[in-house]
């Protein structure tokens, strides 16, 4: 008897999502049977077969619609990052490692959305963190699958898709637009994950020939290119006491937080798109500013060479929004230093590259936008489009753009005042909305780089998770997703609200 398929995109993209989980849940149960002496291996291969299984049900039972509406491709999406954060929790819980699931989905939401804060305790070895080598790399995986982003790798094997593809790539990217590779999306979709591939064997190569071992050199490869930070020291970076470890570091979080069709063109050997991208300009620019103005302020005695290198690799991780860390910020550097740190968490890098935060091409708009009003109150019937370079932008792009930050603002003024409700001090309540915003990691004050997010409430923690999954999807997706749920009068309200900001059609 043949089994009649039911229509539905959701339980698609949900369903190849649990199977990638579960593979790289399989992948970390191996880890753990090569260089472990535990019996978390079993729980992380039965978890993960079953993960795939789910998701295998999924994908085999559904199909995807003849007639896709631009809502649904929000639901779907907000929904796989969802289910992503749930099942990436069971592993934590399973095997104890954290016992309590707010903590465990904190660990799992931090994990795929890049962030790289956590909520893991050191145990008896106070250099490494109170888990088996399995359950480490599987937290270094969530992070390489959050990185290019599950829903890419859903269209790069969902080729019945069609053109609304697109419509998903660009749910899931970090940038106010999406491009084209090839003319056919699921083509690009695959050349991004080469890439995304090709990169991390490369990372992962350089920090061998810097003398990390094969398994710290595989985990932090994970956790480099995709931006997340996570790392299995206490000390992150700063544990291997490399020169070279933290060089390769640097240039690897650099690259990562460049736009990745633009260094896919420049790999094809068309360098022009890059050289000539205002955008990567600006983004040379911020990294080296930014770079001494930190080493000028942290302190006269970090005016040396490791201060410098300690400057360059710090700020290269907060733009990133990486999170890795060589020096203690928090305790060691002058106020003024930790200032520029803090306006760096929410700015982010590139558009198309794997960092969070508002991303570099929104400032350059944003000012834009700036001038050309500027100059209307001297000339009111100017007629002045907003350019980023030599580039025109849409004034529905704009709009979305405007719309965007002020949601992030927003996002941001209001998760730090509900996380100072929790009685933390205002520094840390602010720095952790930033962060986790943002999706760097460390932030300030108790929730700095030597620190962890675990002593904060459950609402704080809910508050941050909120961020987490806000700064990584940016907001919109998540918003727009709102509008399914039966709640009355929920959906004509943030139609009202959407119509005016974006030029997202709400279908039903």
């Amino acid at each position: 008897m043949t089994v009649r398929s039911r229509p539905s995109l959701i339980a698609q993209v949900i369903g190849l999502t649990l199977a990638f989980c579960g593979a790289g849940m399989t992948l970390s149960a191996l880890v753990e049977v090569a260089y472990g002496d535990t019996g978390d291996w079993r729980i992380l291969g039965i978890s993960g077969l079953a993960t795939a299984a789910v998701g295998y049900g999924l994908r085999t039972l559904t199909s995807v619609p003849d007639r896709i509406l631009r809502l649904d491709v929000f639901v779907s999406v907000t929904s796989a990052w969802l289910a992503m954060a749930v099942v990436g929790a069971i592993p934590y819980v399973l095997t104890g490692s954290i016992t309590d699931l707010d903590r465990a989905m904190f660990e799992s939401v931090s994990g795929f959305t890049t962030t790289g804060a956590t909520v893991l305790r050191s145990g008896t070895d106070p250099t490494v963190f109170d888990a088996s080598v399995g359950l480490l790399f599987w937290r270094s995986v969530t992070q390489w699958l959050g990185g290019m982003g599950v829903i890419v790798l859903v269209v790069a094997v969902l080729p019945s898709v069609g053109s609304w593809g697109m419509g998903l790539l660009e749910a899931e990217a970090p940038g106010p637009t999406g491009e084209r590779l090839t003319p056919r999306v699921t083509h690009t979709a695959q050349h991004l994950w080469a890439f995304y591939v090709g990169f991390t064997v490369l990372t992962l190569a350089g920090y061998l020939a810097a003398g990390m071992g094969l398994y710290d050199a595989a985990s932090h490869a994970l956790t480099t290119v995709s931006t997340g930070g996570f790392s299995r020291y206490t000390m992150s970076i700063a544990h291997f006491e490399s020169a070279a470890v933290e060089l390769v570091a640097t240039a690897a979080m650099f690259i990562a937080g460049s736009s990745f069709t633009l260094l896919y063109r420049l790999v094809r050997g068309k360098p022009g798109p890059l050289i000539r991208s205002v955008e990567f300009r600006l983004y040379v620019t911020v990294v080296a500013l930014a770079t001494l103005l930190v080493f000028f302020a942290a302190g006269p005695e970090h005016r040396t060479g490791e201060g410098f290198r300690n400057a360059l690799f710090t700020v290269a991780s907060v733009v990133s929004t990486t999170g890795y860390g060589t020096a203690d910020f928090v305790g060691e550097w002058a106020p003024s230093a930790q200032a520029v740190l803090l306006i760096l968490m929410p700015v982010g890098a590139m558009a198309g590259s794997t960092a969070g935060g508002v991303k570099l091409v929104r400032v350059l708009a944003v000012a834009s936008l700036a001038h050309r009003e500027t100059l209307a109150q001297l000339h009111p019937r100017l007629i002045r489009p907003v350019r980023v370079g030599a580039g025109l932008i849409d004034e529905r792009i704009v709009d979305r753009v405007v719309g965007f930050l002020i949601l992030v603002l927003a996002a941001f003024g209001g998760g730090g005042l509900l996380i100072a409700l929790t009685g933390v001090d205002i520094v840390t309540a602010f720095s952790a909305s930033a962060t986790t915003l943002g999706n760097v990691g460390p932030g300030l004050g108790d929730v700095g780089p030597r620190s962890d997010f675990a002593d904060l409430t459950l609402f704080a923690k809910l508050v941050c998770m909120a961020n987490m999954l806000l700064g990584r999807l940016e907001i919109y997706p998540i918003l727009l997703a709102l509008v399914k749920l039966p709640i009355p009068r929920l959906r004509p309200a943030l139609a009202r609200v959407f119509r005016h900001s974006t030029d997202f059609q709400l279908g039903s």
